[in-house]
């Protein structure tokens, strides 16, 4: 009896250690590292691009090591989404242990053309850049180090590329163009009965006016009778205002456009009145009242743009020829405040389709 206690034992001692040495293999094989540092403070996130498959989550040889220089401009919600995005993309890619990141937030010009400059003596490998200044600036300053861009409506008009499909020099990015066609799409979701619609905008403003172009376009396509109406200054809103409620318009677009946001409270005025719903380009108008908008996800602008620079440092891809992205996320924004003045009724399958905001409350 005692000769078989002691089998037994030495059997139970065996399959223990055997649990052991496997387990241990397994965490040095398998388990992938993504605790690493991603960031330093000031100055101390979808859909990406395909991956290649030697950059997939534990498939990264550890000594390949890169830094990279993320610069933000403005300190705003918008752009701190993107480079939340960018971190969660990186980390779920298992490469957190791969690269060493720069943070900088810098609003002052002279301040972030200096730090710009340091990461590239700093012989950065690569700079991520959110927003327009910063990355107009860091591509007057480097032609040589690769620059990836989160959150440029049209890189090409901003001359940062030769051409959105083929940038053809060293930088490249992610387009946070205004979802002009999703906003129309959302007129039909939110008020299926309506069949007018008309946009205000400013005849001067040349990236409104494409928009207006747009809006009226997607709208026919949708069966709607759409009409522009071109401003270029204020005392012309009051008669554009009359002819819109004569022609029996449902609902108003206006574009994110700077003259009219400065004339918004204006409009609203005369809309809320009559009871007509007005459809945004961006959140910011969507604040001072109008009634629902289609916005850029930013989170996902920096995931993809993370994407981006997994195929030019991993990849070994060349920024000249991988074309700026436009495939991202967006979601849609309804203000409660809106509702209740106009006294819309959405049931549930709006419902399921938006985001209702109350903006009169503080977010946590």
């Amino acid at each position: 009896m005692k000769k078989h206690f002691v089998l037994i034992m030495n059997i139970v001692l065996a399959i223990v250690i055997i649990g052991a040495l496997a387990f241990t293999a397994y965490r040095i094989f398998f388990a992938g590292d993504t605790d690493g540092a991603a960031s330093n403070g000031k100055n101390n996130a979808v859909s990406a691009p395909d991956d290649d498959e030697a950059t997939q989550q534990g498939t990264v040889d550890p000594s390949e090591r890169y830094k990279i220089g993320i610069v933000q401009h403005y300190n705003n919600a918008d752009s701190n989404d993107c480079y939340s995005g960018f971190i969660t993309e990186m980390n779920e890619r298992g490469l957190i242990g791969n690269i060493d990141i720069v943070y900088v937030i810098e609003e002052d010009k002279d301040r972030c053309r200096a730090e710009i400059q340091r990461l590239i003596d700093e012989k950065c490998d690569l700079l991520c850049t959110i927003g327009p200044y910063a990355s107009k600036l860091a591509a007057s300053l480097t032609k040589d180090i690769p620059i990836v861009f989160a959150g440029i409506a049209d890189p090409e008009k901003e001359g940062l590329v030769a051409s959105n499909e083929k940038p053809g020099g060293n930088v490249t990015g992610v387009s946070s163009y205004t979802p002009t066609f999703e906003q129309i799409d959302l007129i039909t979701t939110l008020l299926p009965q309506a069949k007018k619609m008309a946009t205000i905008y400013s005849s001067t403003d040349v990236n409104a006016t494409t928009q207006a172009i747009l809006a009226v376009n997607k709208a026919e396509e949708l069966g709607l009778t759409a009409e522009k109406y071109p401003v270029t200054k204020a005392d012309e809103l009051k008669s554009t205002l009359a002819d819109i409620k004569k022609a029996g318009t449902q609902a108003v677009f206006l574009p994110a456009d700077e003259f009219i946001l400065k004339n918004i409270a204006t409009i609203l005025k005369y809309t809320d009145a009559n009871k007509i719903p007005v459809f945004v380009g961006n959140e910011t108008m969507l604040k001072k009242g109008a009634f629902a908008t289609c916005t850029v996800n930013y989170v996902s602008v920096g995931r993809v743009a993370a994407g981006l620079c997994n195929d030019i440092l991993f990849s070994k891809k060349d920024p000249a020829t991988l074309s700026v992205v436009y495939k991202h996320d967006t979601y849609n924004l309804v203000n409660q405040a809106s509702i209740d003045t106009l006294g819309i009724q959405l049931n549930q399958t709006m419902l399921d389709q938006v985001q209702v905001k109350d903006y009169s409350k503080k977010e946590e």
